[in-house]
């Protein structure tokens, strides 16, 4: 793979994002977003690059970790999230997003978590705060690279 300078490998987008992502966590900026949201999305095609064609017909059992890691994404309601402001931030592509989405800036009870400041600024996506959306995302990725795979998927 050819990547880009030294990032050459699913595990060194994985190094990357999870750096921009612990950042982006801990104060939460449009920049960080920005640097989180395309590298979380688009990570998937880089672990498993044929997508849904390379298990498709396959059982779960005979499916490597890259196609159980895909397909597992696949099903999250957070990825398809993720894939929406990915896709709108790229392409304005979906109109509607735009109202299910806000910038609250101070902490706001039920989105706020422990560690962040009174000034902390909440992307909020369909009445969620944004890190809530891009955790399980995060989670799933964070499992597969220390070898713990969803089951079912």
């Amino acid at each position: 793979m050819s990547g880009l300078f030294s990032i050459d490998s699913p595990e060194r987008l994985y190094e990357k994002v999870k750096q921009d992502f612990v950042a982006f966590y801990k104060d939460p900026t449009i920049d960080g977003l920005f640097q989180v949201l395309f590298p979380l999305y688009h990570l998937r095609e880089w672990i498993c690059p044929g997508g849904y064609r390379t298990y498709k017909g396959k059982a779960v059992s005979a499916r490597n970790a890259g196609e159980v890691l895909y397909s597992h994404l696949e099903s999250l309601p957070e990825y398809s999230t993720l894939r929406s402001l990915c896709n709108h931030a790229k392409h304005l592509s979906d109109p509607g997003l735009n109202a299910r989405t806000e910038v609250l800036e101070g902490f706001r009870v039920g989105l706020g978590g422990c560690g962040d400041s009174l000034g902390v600024t909440h992307f909020v996506v369909e009445n969620r705060d944004v890190r809530d959306v891009l955790s399980p995302v995060f989670r799933a990725y964070r499992n597969y690279f220390e070898g713990e795979l969803p089951t079912g998927s």
